[in-house]
């Protein structure tokens, strides 16, 4: 097996940790940051919507850099550091569209190094034997450390420690892609030598099983969009302190952590459509009951059902992807479930404004519909149980 280069396995983590910077900012205090700035509840769930649809533009257009760029750091740093160039002027302009397009375009720029540090990290699982879970965990992580932090500073300091948070975090990711190691160019010809052949996304798309897979997937994923979008404001017009809604935040991780966890032999013995019903049914407890959770204590046990309304939904889409599609189409199932889930999520995500502006926390229980519309999906019959991708590779 080839050397690695020097600390390839921690720099990869260290690049992990600073996007989750991001992520452990932005997720809780982004919202709450935008209505700080006058936006009405119409206007946030767009500015939340907006890079959901821009990723799904960019990506392709993005990959494609990565690929043809000198080396997969160099794609990462650059687009790092556009986002930290389009969010610093958004903390200091005023009005509606220069936040909504600058604040977009960030958000949408650094979703963009992803796919770049994940192929990277490949890299060193495939070539080095590292194992990516150690490298990827870190992300996780920074996230519940920082959004704990996070909520801290917001009680102590106030509304003035928003745009200094979360500019610092873009500072930190973009930082951090200069440590980035490279792969050495031998290895990164050998590894775009080895592609697969692309495989028409048709093949894929004519597996009935595996469009009730992305379908209910995408149902699950898309009823956290209300949630996503003012959960954070709903806890505060609670009267929860800064540290406390950084705690419910962390919670949901550390839920989410711990699935993932026992998402190995044990939860290969389960049909991956138990798992994804499990997601859905959850979704429906977890929406329906929200508003009535008023305390800390009630708030952070309906957070412990992320485990399953997101950890347990996934664990089961990947684990059918790898159940039902042949390995030369699982980069092209991949692309496929992560565009229709975030084309859906975008939607929804849109729809959350006025859904909140004219319901407040009743807008919650209406994210149950995404489980109910995922329970029936799965229900409907599969007809045979070969899928017609297996038949077209088993000949």
């Amino acid at each position: 097996m080839v050397a690695a280069p020097r600390h390839f396995g921690p720099r990869i983590s260290l690049f992990y940790i600073g996007f989750f910077v991001v992520g452990g900012l932005m997720t809780p205090f982004f919202p709450v940051w935008l209505k700080l700035r006058g936006l009405t509840p119409e206007e946030i769930g767009v500015c939340m919507a907006f890079p959901l649809a821009a990723r799904l533009l960019f990506t392709p257009l993005g990959s494609a850099f990565a690929d043809r760029a000198p080396n997969r750091r160099f794609a990462v740093v650059i687009f790092a550091f556009l986002a930290l160039l389009f969010f610093l002027p958004a903390t200091l302009v005023a009005g509606y569209w220069p936040i909504l397009i600058l604040t977009g375009v960030a958000t949408a720029l650094l979703g963009l190094t992803m796919p770049a540090i994940d192929a990277l990290a490949l890299t060193g699982v495939r070539r080095f034997g590292l194992d990516y879970g150690k490298m990827r965990v870190w992300g996780s992580i920074s996230f519940i450390v920082v959004s704990l932090a996070g909520g801290v500073v917001f009680g102590r300091f106030g509304p003035a420690s928003l745009s200094p948070m979360l500019v610092g975090g873009y500072v930190i990711a973009a930082l951090a892609a200069f440590l980035l190691p490279v792969t050495p160019p031998e290895i990164r010809a050998a590894d775009d030598a080895a592609k697969p052949e692309p495989v028409s996304a048709r093949a894929i798309l004519m597996s009935r099983e595996f469009l009730i897979v992305i379908a209910s997937t995408s149902l699950i994923t898309a009823s956290h969009a209300v949630f996503y979008s003012f959960g954070t404001i709903h806890w505060e017009a609670l009267g929860f302190s800064g540290g406390e809604i950084g705690l419910l935040w962390a919670a949901g991780v550390v839920a989410e952590i711990g699935m993932f966890a026992v998402s190995g032999r044990a939860l290969r013995r389960m049909p991956a459509e138990r798992l994804i019903l499990l997601g859905a049914v959850a979704a429906i407890v977890r929406w329906g009951l929200f508003p009535f959770a008023t305390d800390l204590i009630s708030s952070l046990a309906l957070q412990m059902l992320h485990a399953l309304t997101f950890a347990a939904a996934y664990a089961g889409m990947q684990l059918a992807i790898a159940r039902q599609v042949p390995d030369q189409m699982m980069a092209s199932a991949q692309g496929i479930s992560q565009t229709a889930s975030g084309a859906v999520m975008a939607v929804t995500t849109l729809l959350s404004g006025p859904l909140y502006g004219h319901l407040g926390a009743g807008a919650f229980p209406v994210m149950m519909i995404g489980g109910v519309l995922a329970v029936l999906v799965l229900l409907l019959p599969r007809g045979r149980r070969l899928s017609p991708i297996r038949t077209e590779t088993a000949g």
